[in-house]
C-alpha cells in the first residue's frame, strides 16, 4: 500500500496536539510522551501492543479456519492501520461506498469490496474508470433496477455479488428465486462479472445470547442455501473461484462454522469482512466478541483509550470531565472508566464509577462521595463501538505501554 505523496501535517484544529507542532509533519510527534504536559485535553490514543495482538489474532483465526479476510476500512479509514491489515494477510479491503474506495485506491490498494449497492451515477462512473486503471472492484446488487444501472459500454469491468438479506434485516433479496435471477442477469451482462454471493449477519444480533445467536445462524443457513443454489448453476467465470462473503465483528465464528463447509464444497472463497477487531473496544464488542471465551484463541484487547481531565466537581458524587460526544462514540453505550492517572503512573478506576450522561463537550461521571478525584485529575475511558470514535479525530497517536508515541494514525473520512 502506497503512502500519500503529500506530507501529512498537523493543523491548528488537530485535536490535542501540542501547540509547538502545529504546522509540523505528523511524524514529528513520534517520541513524545503523552504525559509530558504539552498535549491538550481531551486526547484519544491507540495502544500499540493491543493493536499488534489483535492483528495477529485475527490472522491466526483466519488461517486456522481457512477463510480469507477483507477487513472493513470504515472502522478506521486510516491508511497506516489498513496497510498493517494487508501486511497481516488481508485478501482485500472492504469499504462502505465509492468515496472510501476512491480514497484507498489513491493510496495504492488494488482489490476493494464495496459492501453496498452502487446506484449513484457519478460513483458508478468512477468505479468503472478505476477498474479500467487496474482496480479489482466488487460491489453488491439486490435488485434488477440496481443491476441495470451498471450496464454500460466501458473498458473496465466491475464484479457483482448478489446480496442476500432476511426478514427484518437490512438490504439484500429475501427470495432465493430472485437471487438466482439476479445472478443469471449479472452473468449475462458484458459490463460486469458475476462473482458470487454476499450477506451480513450482524443486523440480526441484538445481544450475543441464545436468541440472538439463533437468529444469526438461521440467517447464515439461508445465505448458504442461496449460495449453493446459485453456485450449482455454474454462473461464475470458470477461471475464478466463486466468492461467499459475510462476517462482521460479532459473529465471524458462526460464519466460519456454517458457511465454511458450504464454500469448501463448491471450491469457493469464504471472505470475512470484520473491521472492528483491529482496535476492539471496552463496551459492545467486548460483550459480543466471538473470542471472548474462546478455547483456542486469546481474546481481542481494547486498543482505543480516551484520556480526559476533570474540570469540575460540583457535587460530592459528580465529576465533570472535558470529554463529550464530539470526541467519542456513544451510539452503542457510554465510555467506560478505566484508569486514574498520577503523572505517568496509573491505577484502576473504582468499579463503582460510571458515566451517567454525555453531552457535546462534557462527561458526567458518577463517583462515590469519599473518592479522591479533584479538578485537574486525568481519567481514561474505554469506548464502545470504535467506528464512531475514529471519525471524530483527524490524527490519533499510537503509544507504547509507557505513553511514548510510536506512530500517528491519520484518518480520511
Amino acid at each position: 500500500m502506497e503512502t500519500p505523496t503529500m506530507t501529512d501535517q498537523f493543523g491548528s484544529s488537530s485535536k490535542a496536539i501540542p501547540a509547538d507542532l502545529v504546522g509540523a509533519a505528523t511524524e514529528e510527534l513520534i517520541g513524545r510522551n503523552i504525559f509530558d504536559g504539552t498535549f491538550l485535553s481531551p486526547l484519544v490514543v491507540l495502544r500499540a501492543t493491543a493493536i499488534e495482538h489483535n492483528l495477529a489474532t485475527m490472522r491466526d483465526f483466519c488461517l486456522a479456519n481457512r477463510v480469507e479476510l477483507a477487513p472493513h476500512a470504515k472502522t478506521t479509514m486510516a491508511s497506516s492501520l489498513i496497510s498493517r491489515q494487508t501486511a497481516h494477510g488481508a485478501w482485500a479491503i472492504t469499504v462502505a461506498n465509492a468515496v472510501q474506495a476512491r480514497t484507498l485506491f489513491n493510496h495504492g490498494l488494488r482489490r476493494l469490496l464495496i459492501a453496498n449497492q452502487l446506484v449513484n451515477e457519478a460513483s458508478i462512473e468512477w468505479a468503472f474508470e478505476a477498474a479500467a486503471q487496474g482496480l479489482e472492484l466488487y460491489c453488491f446488487a439486490d435488485s434488477h433496477d440496481g443491476l441495470a444501472r451498471l450496464d454500460r459500454d466501458h473498458a473496465g469491468k466491475v464484479s457483482v455479488l448478489v446480496e442476500i438479506g432476511g426478514s427484518g434485516g437490512r438490504s439484500g433479496v429475501r427470495d432465493i428465486e430472485l437471487a438466482l435471477s439476479l445472478a443469471e442477469a449479472a452473468a449475462a451482462m458484458e459490463a460486469v462479472r458475476f462473482a458470487g454471493v454476499a450477506g451480513y449477519e450482524g443486523v440480526f444480533l441484538s445481544a450475543r445470547d441464545h436468541a440472538g445467536r439463533r437468529r444469526v445462524r438461521e440467517y447464515l443457513r439461508f445465505l448458504g442455501d442461496a449460495f449453493e443454489r446459485i453456485a450449482s448453476c455454474g454462473l461464475c467465470e470458470p477461471t475464478a473461484s466463486p466468492i461467499l462473503t459475510a462476517g462482521g465483528s460479532a459473529c465471524f465464528d458462526d460464519v466460519a462454522d456454517i458457511l465454511g463447509p458450504v464454500a469448501e464444497a463448491h471450491d469457493a472463497k469464504l471472505v470475512l469482512r470484520s473491521g472492528c477487531y483491529i482496535t476492539h473496544d471496552s463496551g459492545f464488542y467486548q460483550e459480543v466478541s466471538p473470542l471472548r471465551d474462546h478455547a483456542e484463541f486469546a481474546a481481542f484487547r481494547p486498543a482505543l483509550e480516551a484520556i480526559a481531565q476533570v474540570v469540575s466537581r460540583p457535587e460530592p458524587t459528580l465529576a465533570l470531565l472535558d470529554l463529550g460526544k464530539r470526541d467519542v462514540s456513544f451510539d452503542e453505550g457510554p465510555p467506560v472508566p478505566l484508569w486514574c492517572y498520577e503523572q505517568t503512573r496509573r491505577h484502576p478506576a473504582p468499579e463503582s464509577w460510571r458515566v451517567s450522561r454525555l453531552m457535546d463537550q462534557h462527561t458526567f461521571l458518577t463517583v462515590d462521595a469519599a473518592d479522591e478525584i479533584a479538578v485537574g485529575d486525568f481519567v481514561s475511558f474505554g469506548i464502545s463501538h470504535p467506528c464512531t470514535t475514529f471519525d471524530k479525530w483527524k490524527h490519533i497517536p499510537e503509544v507504547d505501554d509507557d505513553g511514548t508515541v510510536v506512530a500517528v494514525a491519520s484518518t480520511e473520512f
